[in-house]
Protein backbone atom coordinates (compact mmCIF):
# COMPACT_ATOMS: atom_id res chain seq x y z
CA UNK A 1 0.00 0.00 0.00
CA UNK A 2 1.80 3.22 -0.73
CA UNK A 3 1.62 6.09 1.45
CA UNK A 4 -0.36 9.23 0.69
CA UNK A 5 1.73 11.69 -1.53
CA UNK A 6 1.61 14.61 1.33
CA UNK A 7 3.08 12.35 3.49
CA UNK A 8 6.36 13.24 1.64
CA UNK A 9 5.90 16.63 1.12
CA UNK A 10 8.61 18.50 2.40
CA UNK A 11 6.39 21.21 3.71
CA UNK A 12 4.40 18.44 6.27
CA UNK A 13 7.62 17.10 7.50
CA UNK A 14 9.22 20.19 8.60
CA UNK A 15 5.49 21.20 9.91
CA UNK A 16 5.28 17.96 11.59
CA UNK A 17 8.74 18.40 13.42
CA UNK A 18 7.42 21.61 14.45
CA UNK A 19 4.90 20.51 16.00
CA UNK A 20 5.87 17.29 17.86
CA UNK A 21 8.49 19.98 18.95
CA UNK A 22 6.26 22.16 20.62
CA UNK A 23 4.38 19.45 22.04
CA UNK A 24 7.93 18.21 23.80
CA UNK A 25 8.63 22.07 24.93
CA UNK A 26 5.32 22.73 26.24
CA UNK A 27 4.73 19.11 28.34
CA UNK A 28 8.30 20.07 29.29
CA UNK A 29 7.88 23.25 30.41
CA UNK A 30 4.18 21.49 32.41
CA UNK A 31 6.50 19.26 34.03
CA UNK A 32 9.24 21.21 34.98
CA UNK A 33 6.58 23.83 36.56
CA UNK A 34 5.11 20.79 38.17
CA UNK A 35 8.40 19.05 39.66
CA UNK A 36 9.67 22.83 40.78
CA UNK A 37 6.55 23.66 42.76
CA UNK A 38 6.78 20.32 44.18
CA UNK A 39 10.00 20.80 45.39
CA UNK A 40 9.21 24.62 46.87
CA UNK A 41 6.77 23.11 48.54
CA UNK A 42 8.43 20.75 50.38
CA UNK A 43 11.89 22.73 50.59
CA UNK A 44 9.98 26.23 51.66
CA UNK A 45 11.42 27.60 48.14
CA UNK A 46 10.34 31.33 48.19
CA UNK A 47 11.55 35.59 47.89
CA UNK A 48 9.58 37.24 50.39
CA UNK A 49 8.95 40.37 49.00
CA UNK A 50 6.69 42.42 51.26
CA UNK A 51 7.96 45.59 52.89
CA UNK A 52 8.00 44.03 56.68
CA UNK A 53 8.96 41.17 55.64
CA UNK A 54 6.21 39.31 56.55
CA UNK A 55 6.42 35.82 55.42
CA UNK A 56 9.86 35.26 56.72
CA UNK A 57 11.30 34.48 60.38
CA UNK A 58 12.33 37.11 61.91
CA UNK A 59 15.97 37.76 63.26
CA UNK A 60 14.57 37.82 66.97
CA UNK A 61 12.58 34.92 66.62
CA UNK A 62 15.62 32.73 65.62
CA UNK A 63 17.86 34.36 68.34
CA UNK A 64 14.89 32.85 70.88
CA UNK A 65 14.90 29.53 68.96
CA UNK A 66 18.51 29.02 69.20
CA UNK A 67 18.31 28.97 72.45
CA UNK A 68 15.79 26.32 72.97
CA UNK A 69 16.72 23.03 74.39
CA UNK A 70 17.21 20.99 71.08
CA UNK A 71 17.47 17.34 73.27
CA UNK A 72 13.01 17.90 73.76
CA UNK A 73 11.25 17.31 70.76
CA UNK A 74 8.53 19.48 69.92
CA UNK A 75 5.47 18.44 68.16
CA UNK A 76 3.26 21.06 66.96
CA UNK A 77 -0.21 19.14 65.97
CA UNK A 78 -2.68 21.15 63.74
CA UNK A 79 -6.38 19.78 64.66
CA UNK A 80 -7.21 19.09 60.68
CA UNK A 81 -5.72 17.84 57.57
CA UNK A 82 -2.62 19.62 55.63
CA UNK A 83 -5.63 20.08 52.97
CA UNK A 84 -7.47 22.09 55.06
CA UNK A 85 -4.82 24.43 56.96
CA UNK A 86 -3.54 25.29 53.18
CA UNK A 87 -6.75 25.95 52.08
CA UNK A 88 -7.24 29.33 54.26
CA UNK A 89 -5.18 32.52 54.10
CA UNK A 90 -4.76 33.00 57.26
CA UNK A 91 -4.30 29.42 58.56
CA UNK A 92 -1.82 29.17 55.71
CA UNK A 93 0.32 31.87 57.32
CA UNK A 94 0.61 30.07 60.14
CA UNK A 95 1.52 26.75 58.90
CA UNK A 96 3.84 28.85 57.15
CA UNK A 97 5.81 29.40 60.36
CA UNK A 98 5.51 26.44 61.79
CA UNK A 99 7.26 24.82 58.81
CA UNK A 100 10.12 27.38 58.49
CA UNK A 101 10.91 26.30 62.09
CA UNK A 102 10.61 22.74 61.73
CA UNK A 103 12.88 23.35 58.51
CA UNK A 104 15.48 25.63 61.13
CA UNK A 105 15.51 22.66 63.73
CA UNK A 106 15.29 18.94 63.72
CA UNK A 107 13.57 18.85 67.56
CA UNK A 108 10.58 20.58 65.92
CA UNK A 109 7.97 18.04 64.11
CA UNK A 110 4.63 18.83 62.43
CA UNK A 111 1.46 16.77 63.03
CA UNK A 112 -1.97 17.00 61.70
CA UNK A 113 -5.16 15.16 63.16
CA UNK A 114 -8.64 15.02 61.49
CA UNK A 115 -10.49 15.00 65.25
CA UNK A 116 -14.01 14.77 64.22
CA UNK A 117 -12.10 11.30 62.83
CA UNK A 118 -9.58 11.15 65.76
CA UNK A 119 -11.27 12.78 68.57
CA UNK A 120 -9.40 10.82 71.21
CA UNK A 121 -6.08 12.17 69.90
CA UNK A 122 -6.76 15.59 71.99
CA UNK A 123 -8.68 14.07 74.46
CA UNK A 124 -8.28 15.91 77.72
CA UNK A 125 -6.96 19.30 76.57
CA UNK A 126 -9.70 21.65 77.06
CA UNK A 127 -9.51 20.39 80.44
CA UNK A 128 -5.96 21.34 80.75
CA UNK A 129 -5.92 24.66 79.41
CA UNK A 130 -8.96 25.94 79.63
CA UNK A 131 -9.82 26.39 76.47
CA UNK A 132 -12.13 24.82 73.75
CA UNK A 133 -10.44 22.67 71.03
CA UNK A 134 -11.72 22.83 67.39
CA UNK A 135 -10.50 22.61 63.98
CA UNK A 136 -8.71 25.82 63.98
CA UNK A 137 -7.01 24.81 67.35
CA UNK A 138 -3.09 24.77 67.24
CA UNK A 139 -1.41 22.58 70.30
CA UNK A 140 2.65 22.86 70.77
CA UNK A 141 3.34 20.51 72.83
CA UNK A 142 6.78 18.18 74.72
CA UNK A 143 6.83 15.84 76.86
CA UNK A 144 4.06 16.28 79.06
CA UNK A 145 4.05 20.09 79.05
CA UNK A 146 1.88 21.86 76.34
CA UNK A 147 0.46 25.22 75.56
CA UNK A 148 -3.00 25.41 72.89
CA UNK A 149 -4.10 28.19 70.65
CA UNK A 150 -6.62 29.49 68.92
CA UNK A 151 -6.71 30.73 65.41
CA UNK A 152 -7.65 33.90 66.29
CA UNK A 153 -4.82 34.54 69.31
CA UNK A 154 -2.22 34.81 66.03
CA UNK A 155 -3.24 38.10 64.73
CA UNK A 156 -4.30 41.44 66.42
CA UNK A 157 -7.46 42.75 65.03
CA UNK A 158 -8.63 46.62 65.22
CA UNK A 159 -11.33 48.42 67.55
CA UNK A 160 -13.91 46.59 66.08
CA UNK A 161 -12.17 43.00 67.02
CA UNK A 162 -13.55 41.98 63.31
CA UNK A 163 -10.68 43.21 60.92
CA UNK A 164 -7.00 41.49 61.34
CA UNK A 165 -4.84 44.47 61.51
CA UNK A 166 -1.24 42.16 61.89
CA UNK A 167 0.18 38.63 62.50
CA UNK A 168 1.34 38.15 66.00
CA UNK A 169 2.35 34.35 65.39
CA UNK A 170 6.05 34.17 65.73
CA UNK A 171 5.30 35.67 69.60
CA UNK A 172 2.78 32.36 69.82
CA UNK A 173 5.18 29.47 68.63
CA UNK A 174 8.42 30.75 69.91
CA UNK A 175 6.75 31.38 73.83
CA UNK A 176 5.10 28.08 73.50
CA UNK A 177 7.76 26.32 72.65
CA UNK A 178 10.53 28.11 75.11
CA UNK A 179 7.63 26.97 78.04
CA UNK A 180 7.35 23.24 77.09
CA UNK A 181 10.74 22.49 76.80
CA UNK A 182 11.97 24.52 80.26
CA UNK A 183 12.62 22.20 83.13
CA UNK A 184 10.43 24.38 85.19
CA UNK A 185 7.81 26.68 84.13
CA UNK A 186 7.79 29.96 86.54
CA UNK A 187 4.50 30.75 88.21
CA UNK A 188 2.44 33.51 88.50
CA UNK A 189 -0.65 34.04 90.64
CA UNK A 190 -2.75 36.95 90.10
CA UNK A 191 -5.21 37.57 92.82
CA UNK A 192 -8.38 37.77 92.36
CA UNK A 193 -10.70 38.51 95.56
CA UNK A 194 -10.48 42.66 95.93
CA UNK A 195 -12.43 43.66 92.22
CA UNK A 196 -9.65 42.15 90.30
CA UNK A 197 -11.69 39.29 88.18
CA UNK A 198 -14.28 41.65 87.31
CA UNK A 199 -11.23 43.09 84.73
CA UNK A 200 -9.92 39.97 83.71
CA UNK A 201 -13.74 39.44 82.70
CA UNK A 202 -13.59 42.52 80.47
CA UNK A 203 -10.41 42.35 79.47
CA UNK A 204 -7.81 39.16 80.28
CA UNK A 205 -5.36 40.76 77.98
CA UNK A 206 -2.68 40.75 80.78
CA UNK A 207 -3.17 37.05 81.82
CA UNK A 208 -2.89 36.28 78.23
CA UNK A 209 0.49 38.37 77.73
CA UNK A 210 1.98 36.82 80.68
CA UNK A 211 1.47 33.13 79.62
CA UNK A 212 2.55 34.09 76.03
CA UNK A 213 6.23 35.58 77.61
CA UNK A 214 6.53 32.59 79.43
CA UNK A 215 4.37 32.26 83.14
CA UNK A 216 2.53 29.62 83.77
CA UNK A 217 -0.65 31.37 85.58
CA UNK A 218 -3.15 30.39 88.91
CA UNK A 219 -5.47 32.74 90.31
CA UNK A 220 -5.47 33.38 93.72
CA UNK A 221 -7.84 34.32 96.42
CA UNK A 222 -5.73 35.24 98.82
CA UNK A 223 -8.61 35.54 101.77
CA UNK A 224 -8.82 31.95 101.59
CA UNK A 225 -5.17 30.74 99.98
CA UNK A 226 -1.66 31.16 100.85
CA UNK A 227 1.40 32.01 98.28
CA UNK A 228 2.22 28.94 96.68
CA UNK A 229 5.77 28.39 97.47
CA UNK A 230 7.15 28.52 94.07
CA UNK A 231 4.99 31.60 93.08
CA UNK A 232 7.68 33.77 91.41
CA UNK A 233 5.00 36.68 90.37
CA UNK A 234 2.37 38.11 91.76
CA UNK A 235 -0.01 39.92 89.95
CA UNK A 236 -2.58 42.84 91.35
CA UNK A 237 -4.49 44.33 88.71
CA UNK A 238 -6.69 46.85 89.77
CA UNK A 239 -7.82 46.37 93.15
CA UNK A 240 -10.89 48.13 94.09
CA UNK A 241 -11.80 46.15 97.61
CA UNK A 242 -8.86 46.56 100.39
CA UNK A 243 -6.56 43.83 101.32
CA UNK A 244 -6.88 42.23 104.70
CA UNK A 245 -5.64 43.17 107.79
CA UNK A 246 -6.10 41.01 111.06
CA UNK A 247 -8.90 43.08 113.14
CA UNK A 248 -11.77 42.04 116.00
CA UNK A 249 -13.82 40.29 113.18
CA UNK A 250 -10.82 38.55 111.05
CA UNK A 251 -7.99 36.34 112.21
CA UNK A 252 -6.66 36.69 107.94
CA UNK A 253 -4.08 38.97 106.90
CA UNK A 254 -3.69 39.27 103.53
CA UNK A 255 -0.99 41.87 104.24
CA UNK A 256 0.98 39.49 106.24
CA UNK A 257 0.89 37.23 103.33
CA UNK A 258 2.39 39.67 100.88
CA UNK A 259 5.58 40.80 103.37
CA UNK A 260 5.87 37.14 104.06
CA UNK A 261 6.22 36.36 100.31
CA UNK A 262 8.66 39.48 99.33
CA UNK A 263 10.73 38.19 101.75
CA UNK A 264 12.10 35.76 99.38
CA UNK A 265 13.89 36.38 96.10
CA UNK A 266 10.38 36.86 94.84
CA UNK A 267 8.20 39.69 92.63
CA UNK A 268 5.52 41.45 92.38
CA UNK A 269 3.38 43.50 90.12
CA UNK A 270 0.41 46.44 90.66
CA UNK A 271 -1.86 48.27 88.73
CA UNK A 272 -3.67 51.20 89.40
CA UNK A 273 -5.54 53.52 87.70
CA UNK A 274 -7.50 57.37 88.02
CA UNK A 275 -11.10 55.24 89.71
CA UNK A 276 -8.63 53.28 91.85
CA UNK A 277 -10.67 54.27 95.68
CA UNK A 278 -8.69 55.05 99.07
CA UNK A 279 -7.41 51.09 100.11
CA UNK A 280 -5.57 51.89 103.22
CA UNK A 281 -3.91 48.61 103.96
CA UNK A 282 -2.35 48.09 100.92
CA UNK A 283 -1.20 51.49 100.51
CA UNK A 284 -0.01 51.47 103.79
CA UNK A 285 2.02 48.27 102.60
CA UNK A 286 3.11 49.57 99.16
CA UNK A 287 4.42 53.11 101.14
CA UNK A 288 6.64 50.50 103.14
CA UNK A 289 8.22 49.88 99.95
CA UNK A 290 8.63 53.92 99.04
CA UNK A 291 5.33 53.66 96.72
CA UNK A 292 1.95 56.02 97.08
CA UNK A 293 -0.83 56.84 94.66
CA UNK A 294 -0.87 60.43 94.91
CA UNK A 295 -3.93 61.76 96.46
CA UNK A 296 -5.64 64.94 97.27
CA UNK A 297 -8.67 64.54 100.39
CA UNK A 298 -8.44 61.18 99.23
CA UNK A 299 -9.24 61.45 95.66
CA UNK A 300 -6.25 60.05 93.05
CA UNK A 301 -4.73 62.33 90.13
CA UNK A 302 -6.13 62.12 86.78
CA UNK A 303 -3.29 63.12 84.49
CA UNK A 304 -4.09 64.73 81.03
CA UNK A 305 -1.11 65.49 78.69
CA UNK A 306 -2.34 67.16 75.62
CA UNK A 307 1.14 67.61 74.35
CA UNK A 308 2.24 63.68 74.18
CA UNK A 309 -1.86 62.23 74.21
CA UNK A 310 -2.76 59.65 71.41
CA UNK A 311 -6.01 60.86 72.08
CA UNK A 312 -7.59 64.44 72.00
CA UNK A 313 -8.77 64.30 75.70
CA UNK A 314 -5.41 64.30 76.71
CA UNK A 315 -6.40 60.80 78.57
CA UNK A 316 -3.79 58.76 76.67
CA UNK A 317 -0.53 60.08 77.30
CA UNK A 318 2.58 59.09 75.86
CA UNK A 319 5.24 58.30 78.87
CA UNK A 320 9.24 60.27 78.92
CA UNK A 321 11.73 57.14 79.88
CA UNK A 322 13.51 57.20 82.46
CA UNK A 323 17.31 56.93 81.83
CA UNK A 324 18.92 56.50 85.68
CA UNK A 325 19.19 54.10 88.02
CA UNK A 326 17.50 50.54 88.33
CA UNK A 327 14.41 51.59 86.68
CA UNK A 328 16.07 52.11 83.94
CA UNK A 329 17.64 49.17 83.75
CA UNK A 330 13.67 47.67 82.74
CA UNK A 331 13.72 49.87 79.43
CA UNK A 332 17.48 49.83 78.16
CA UNK A 333 17.10 47.40 75.73
CA UNK A 334 14.29 49.70 74.34
CA UNK A 335 16.52 52.95 74.75
CA UNK A 336 19.56 51.06 73.01
CA UNK A 337 17.78 51.26 69.09
CA UNK A 338 17.97 54.82 69.02
CA UNK A 339 13.88 55.02 68.35
CA UNK A 340 12.29 53.29 71.41
CA UNK A 341 8.52 52.45 70.49
CA UNK A 342 6.18 54.83 72.58
CA UNK A 343 4.66 53.63 75.83
CA UNK A 344 1.04 54.99 76.83
CA UNK A 345 -0.17 54.71 80.19
CA UNK A 346 -4.37 55.29 79.56
CA UNK A 347 -6.69 57.20 81.75
CA UNK A 348 -3.19 57.46 84.38
CA UNK A 349 -3.37 58.45 87.84
CA UNK A 350 -0.15 59.58 89.36
CA UNK A 351 2.43 58.03 91.61
CA UNK A 352 4.90 59.24 94.33
CA UNK A 353 7.85 58.14 96.64
CA UNK A 354 6.53 57.58 100.03
CA UNK A 355 6.84 59.70 102.51
CA UNK A 356 8.65 57.45 104.82
CA UNK A 357 11.50 57.58 101.88
CA UNK A 358 14.66 60.03 101.54
CA UNK A 359 14.78 61.49 97.94
CA UNK A 360 18.70 61.60 96.82
CA UNK A 361 19.59 62.69 93.70
CA UNK A 362 22.42 61.81 91.58
CA UNK A 363 23.88 64.18 89.38
CA UNK A 364 26.15 62.19 86.90
CA UNK A 365 25.90 61.91 82.52
CA UNK A 366 22.31 61.10 83.10
CA UNK A 367 20.97 62.87 86.39
CA UNK A 368 17.90 61.30 87.92
CA UNK A 369 16.71 61.43 91.92
CA UNK A 370 15.20 57.47 93.51
CA UNK A 371 13.96 56.91 97.29
CA UNK A 372 15.49 55.41 99.57
CA UNK A 373 15.30 53.49 103.26
CA UNK A 374 17.39 51.28 105.26
CA UNK A 375 16.53 49.71 108.77
CA UNK A 376 18.92 46.75 110.02
CA UNK A 377 20.32 44.41 107.15
CA UNK A 378 17.60 45.72 104.68
CA UNK A 379 17.58 48.22 102.35
CA UNK A 380 14.62 49.69 100.01
CA UNK A 381 15.52 51.90 97.15
CA UNK A 382 12.40 52.94 94.84
CA UNK A 383 13.64 54.25 90.98
CA UNK A 384 11.41 55.84 88.07
CA UNK A 385 10.98 54.26 85.18
CA UNK A 386 8.28 55.79 82.98
CA UNK A 387 7.12 59.63 83.80
CA UNK A 388 5.02 62.31 81.93
CA UNK A 389 6.22 65.47 79.97
CA UNK A 390 6.34 68.81 82.43
CA UNK A 391 3.21 69.65 80.39
CA UNK A 392 1.11 67.09 81.65
CA UNK A 393 -1.43 68.74 84.49
CA UNK A 394 -3.27 66.76 86.93
CA UNK A 395 -6.96 66.88 88.43
CA UNK A 396 -8.81 65.70 91.39
CA UNK A 397 -11.85 65.39 92.27
CA UNK A 398 -12.60 67.48 89.20
CA UNK A 399 -10.45 70.39 90.43
CA UNK A 400 -6.74 71.23 88.84
CA UNK A 401 -3.49 70.19 91.03
CA UNK A 402 -1.03 72.84 91.70
CA UNK A 403 2.44 71.45 90.48
CA UNK A 404 6.24 73.59 89.38
CA UNK A 405 6.78 74.34 85.56
CA UNK A 406 9.14 71.47 85.39
CA UNK A 407 7.52 69.26 87.60
CA UNK A 408 6.91 65.30 86.10
CA UNK A 409 4.21 62.94 86.93
CA UNK A 410 5.48 59.29 87.42
CA UNK A 411 3.93 56.70 86.07
CA UNK A 412 6.01 54.07 86.77
CA UNK A 413 7.64 52.94 90.02
CA UNK A 414 9.81 49.87 91.08
CA UNK A 415 10.86 49.50 94.52
CA UNK A 416 13.91 47.11 95.11
CA UNK A 417 14.71 45.29 98.55
CA UNK A 418 18.04 43.78 99.59
CA UNK A 419 18.03 41.80 102.56
CA UNK A 420 21.49 40.34 103.66
CA UNK A 421 21.38 37.31 105.51
CA UNK A 422 24.24 36.72 107.73
CA UNK A 423 23.39 33.02 108.53
CA UNK A 424 23.51 31.86 104.87
CA UNK A 425 26.25 34.93 104.35
CA UNK A 426 23.56 35.44 100.89
CA UNK A 427 21.28 38.33 100.12
CA UNK A 428 18.11 38.51 98.93
CA UNK A 429 16.15 40.89 96.30
CA UNK A 430 12.73 41.45 95.66
CA UNK A 431 10.62 43.65 93.75
CA UNK A 432 7.81 45.39 93.13
CA UNK A 433 6.54 47.07 90.22
CA UNK A 434 3.77 49.48 90.04
CA UNK A 435 1.65 50.91 87.07
CA UNK A 436 -0.58 53.92 87.27
CA UNK A 437 -2.65 52.74 84.53
CA UNK A 438 -4.36 49.63 84.31
CA UNK A 439 -4.84 50.19 80.94
CA UNK A 440 -1.46 50.32 80.02
CA UNK A 441 -1.86 46.36 80.07
CA UNK A 442 -5.25 45.94 78.17
CA UNK A 443 -5.49 44.59 74.66
CA UNK A 444 -5.50 47.88 73.07
CA UNK A 445 -2.28 48.63 74.96
CA UNK A 446 0.22 45.60 74.37
CA UNK A 447 -0.50 45.62 70.73
CA UNK A 448 3.08 45.49 69.43
CA UNK A 449 3.01 49.23 67.66
CA UNK A 450 3.87 49.94 71.31
CA UNK A 451 6.30 49.44 74.02
CA UNK A 452 3.97 48.28 76.38
CA UNK A 453 4.57 44.43 75.76
CA UNK A 454 7.87 44.82 76.12
CA UNK A 455 8.21 46.88 78.99
CA UNK A 456 6.77 44.18 80.92
CA UNK A 457 8.47 41.64 79.37
CA UNK A 458 11.82 42.90 80.29
CA UNK A 459 10.70 43.88 84.01
CA UNK A 460 10.24 39.95 84.35
CA UNK A 461 13.55 39.69 83.21
CA UNK A 462 14.64 42.84 85.62
CA UNK A 463 13.32 41.20 88.75
CA UNK A 464 14.24 37.93 87.95
CA UNK A 465 10.81 36.46 88.17
CA UNK A 466 11.23 34.90 83.67
CA UNK A 467 14.16 33.55 82.87
CA UNK A 468 13.49 33.72 79.06
CA UNK A 469 10.75 36.61 78.40
CA UNK A 470 9.85 36.45 74.78
CA UNK A 471 8.97 39.38 73.32
CA UNK A 472 8.76 39.89 69.66
CA UNK A 473 6.91 42.37 67.09
CA UNK A 474 3.88 41.98 65.55
CA UNK A 475 3.92 42.14 61.82
CA UNK A 476 1.26 44.60 60.67
CA UNK A 477 -0.46 44.85 57.25
CA UNK A 478 0.60 47.61 56.32
CA UNK A 479 1.10 46.57 52.55
CA UNK A 480 0.64 43.78 50.60
CA UNK A 481 1.97 44.89 47.24
CA UNK A 482 5.75 44.12 45.89
CA UNK A 483 8.01 46.46 47.19
CA UNK A 484 8.59 49.01 44.31
CA UNK A 485 5.51 47.45 41.77
CA UNK A 486 2.49 49.23 41.11
CA UNK A 487 -0.51 47.32 40.15
CA UNK A 488 -0.61 48.75 36.56
CA UNK A 489 3.20 47.79 36.66
CA UNK A 490 2.26 44.37 37.85
CA UNK A 491 -0.27 43.70 35.32
CA UNK A 492 2.31 44.84 32.07
CA UNK A 493 4.96 42.78 33.37
CA UNK A 494 1.94 39.59 33.81
CA UNK A 495 1.58 40.23 30.02
CA UNK A 496 5.07 40.73 29.10
CA UNK A 497 6.24 37.42 30.94
CA UNK A 498 2.91 35.99 29.42
CA UNK A 499 3.21 36.49 25.65
CA UNK A 500 7.46 36.41 25.61
CA UNK A 501 7.61 32.84 25.38
CA UNK A 502 4.95 32.28 22.46
CA UNK A 503 6.75 35.33 20.72
CA UNK A 504 9.53 34.12 21.05
CA UNK A 505 8.67 30.40 19.98
CA UNK A 506 6.91 32.00 17.07
CA UNK A 507 9.78 34.05 16.07
CA UNK A 508 12.54 31.14 16.01
CA UNK A 509 9.66 29.27 13.80
CA UNK A 510 9.71 32.06 11.00
CA UNK A 511 13.06 31.58 10.93
CA UNK A 512 13.32 28.41 11.21
CA UNK A 513 11.08 27.33 8.19
CA UNK A 514 12.57 30.06 5.90
CA UNK A 515 16.01 29.09 6.34
CA UNK A 516 14.79 25.64 5.07
CA UNK A 517 12.96 26.69 2.92
CA UNK A 518 15.78 28.37 1.09
CA UNK A 519 18.11 25.52 1.89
Amino acid sequence: MRMPKFLHDKKFRYGSVSVALTVVVVAAVILFNAAFTALARKNLWYIDMTPEPRFTLSDAAKTYLDGMDESKEVVIQFCDTKDAWESNTTQREVLKTAEDMAKAHDNVKLEFINIYANPRAVEGYSERTGKAVNTQSVIIKSGTELRMHALKEFFTFDSTQQNITGYNGEQIFVSAMLAVTQAEMPLLCATVNHGEQDRFNSDNAVLLLMEQIGFKIRLLDLAREDIPADCRLLLVYGPTVDFLERSATSDVSEIDKLEAYLNGNRSMMVFFDDHTPKLPNLEQFLGEWGIAIARKSDETYQVQDASTSLTVDGRTPVATYSEGGTGADITAQLRATGHPKSVVFPNATALRFADLYTVEYIESDVSYNYARYSSGATNRLCYKVFESSTDATARAGGLLVDKEDDERYNYMLLACQTVDDFETNRTRHSFILASSSTAFASSAAVDSRYGNRTVLAYACNTMGSLSVPVSIDCKYYASTDIVGITAKAANQYTAVLALLPALTALVVGVVVMVRRKYA
